[in-house]
């Protein structure tokens, strides 16, 4: 049928444009919603890899803070001589003993009888330890998961050669229950869950306790043809009924980028959630189907409006939810990356050393100040290495923290250090501030400037209703070096985040003061 300008528009020739353009659309939307339900698909699954290497990185960021012991064996052997060696092995192994987590501690040097540092009322425990330093000796690190009915533990151990010639070798069990319970509280957020098992099986951990010790091809649908991969980036992804969570999931399985493991991790998402967008996109684009047919049937030309009107509504929601979702990530990079530069920085090594060597002149010269000396010690290192999650606690933590870090300053420098504490009200206490602010406010006095008896080094902490006002008087050290501003910069980073605008530091009339807005 020839059509012209004259008969475009006429009754019949618009029925027939009509459905043309009706056929045209409906094929049209039957396409487009294909492609964006594969879209989504794609989309959830790069979703589901990105949360699968984030959860990675966190399991070994965990385990491997286990597996670090063998740098600080060295330096304490390094630093010790044969009369002490000893001594500062039991002095290594208590700080670790204070970890609830850490069971077992022993050590050895050259062919003397092992010395356990923890009381074993268990004599199968230290036969087996002694079987496993046997089989062990001529390695230098060796760690593997023990079974038997009373224990289910991750066993490490280090050997190291000093300059003389003294072979020691130091190693302690890694109680997987209380690991366990440990795990729980990290990343609780998330809506995935994660196991570790080992190539034989044996689950290591595992959200649900009681799956402890079971083996993994029993209780699940992997099979051992899932663990064998190409390389160590690659996984496995399979649809499976949950063995914990009683319904179907989408599972991951890799090889656990942990050194000296042979381990695997298996990531789960819920199904539910995973397919959520896809059956969104399935819904409305149904919907929209229907209607788009009903209105171009009866109204045709009232279709090209609204078409128009929806394209435009949601070009404008997708660009505002994107800019949210890349707002969102950027937060919470800035975050992670906070908290993993805190992890690394907070245990200073330089610290440890100097304490445990003033730890070891008191112990001749005043038995009771060292006693102290060591219960303070023990509680700042369990402070450090359990960080908050939000990275803010309360000024009264923090304040507890501190003058223990106090103390073993003015321990070590009597006469050299002045520290003075006051709080307006007690009821300040409960507000908040950043993680270990007033450690590095006041670590940054003592390492800019000189302190000796004629001059000391006087360090104020006044609390208020607001803020935390923290003041040094000034004697810089010359030829100091670039100034690190880690601390600052960690400070301002964790206010930012909370909103909070009035951190400054400055220089006047010979002090130099931080002020640390209070939270909350």
């Amino acid at each position: 049928m020839k059509f012209n300008f004259r008969n475009t528009f006429s009754g019949r020739n618009f029925f027939i444009l009509g459905i043309i353009f009706v056929v045209l659309t409906l094929v049209s939307i039957y396409i487009f919603s294909g492609l964006m339900t594969q879209i989504t698909e794609k989309s959830n699954i790069a979703t589901e890899q990105r949360s699968l290497q984030k959860k990675e990185e966190v399991m070994v960021q965990e385990l491997s803070r286990f597996l670090e012991t063998q740098n600080e064996l060295k330096s304490i052997v390094e630093m010790s001589n044969t009369k002490n060696l000893s001594d500062n092995l039991k002095v290594l192994s208590s700080i670790h003993a204070n970890d609830n987590i850490i069971k077992n501690n022993w050590f050895q040097i050259n062919d003397q009888k092992l010395e356990f540092t923890s009381s074993i009322n268990s004599e199968e425990i230290k036969t087996s330890i002694k079987d496993f330093v046997a089989k062990n000796r001529m390695l230098d690190k060796s760690n593997s998961i023990v079974e038997d009915p009373q224990n289910f533990s991750w066993r490490i151990y280090y050997k190291y050669v000093s300059q003389n010639g003294t072979v020691i070798r130091y190693g302690y069990d890694i109680d997987l229950k209380s690991m366990q319970s440990y795990f729980a509280t990290i990343d609780q957020k998330s809506p995935t869950y994660a196991f570790v098992f080992d190539k034989k099986g044996t689950i290591i951990f595992h959200p649900e306790i009681k799956l402890l010790e079971k083996n993994i091809f029993k209780v699940t649908n992997i099979a051992l043809k899932d663990t064998t991969f190409t390389d160590q980036d690659s996984f496995n992804r399979k649809i499976a009924l949950s063995e914990y969570l009683g319904l179907d999931i989408v599972r991951y399985t890799k090889r656990l980028n942990l050194k000296g493991t042979n381990w695997y991790l298996c990531v789960n998402f819920p199904k539910k959630i995973s397919s959520e967008d896809v059956d969104a996109v399935k819904k409305y684009a149904s919907l929209i189907y229907i209607i788009t047919t009903a209105i171009l049937i009866v109204f045709f030309y009232l279709f090209t409006i609204f078409t128009r009107r929806t394209f435009q509504e949601k070009t404008i929601l997708s660009q505002e939810k994107n800019k949210l979702l890349l707002e969102n990530e950027k937060i919470n990079k800035e975050k992670a990356l906070i908290q993993l530069q805190q992890l690394k920085e907070q245990i200073n090594p330089h610290f440890l050393f100097n304490s445990l060597n003033s730890l070891y002149m008191l112990i001749e010269s005043n038995t009771g100040v060292a006693r102290k000396f060591t219960l303070n010690l023990s509680k700042i290192y369990r402070y450090l290495i359990n960080p908050p999650v939000n990275n803010i606690v309360t000024v009264q933590e923090e304040l507890l923290f501190i003058e223990k870090y106090i103390f073993l300053q003015q321990t070590r420098f009597t006469e050299e250090f002045v520290f003075t504490i006051t709080i307006e009200d007690e009821s300040i206490l409960a507000k908040k501030v950043p993680y270990l602010a007033f450690q590095i406010a006041v670590e940054n006095a003592i390492k800019h400037n000189i302190a000796s008896d004629e001059n000391p080094l006087k360090i104020t902490i006044d609390i208020k209703e607001n803020v935390a006002i923290i003041t040094n008087n000034l004697n810089e050290k010359q030829n100091f070096g670039k100034e690190s501003k880690f601390g600052h910069k960690y400070l301002e980073s964790i206010y930012n985040f909370y909103s909070k605008k009035d951190f400054k530091t400055f220089k006047k009339d010979g002090d130099f003061t931080c002020i640390l807005p209070l939270i909350g």
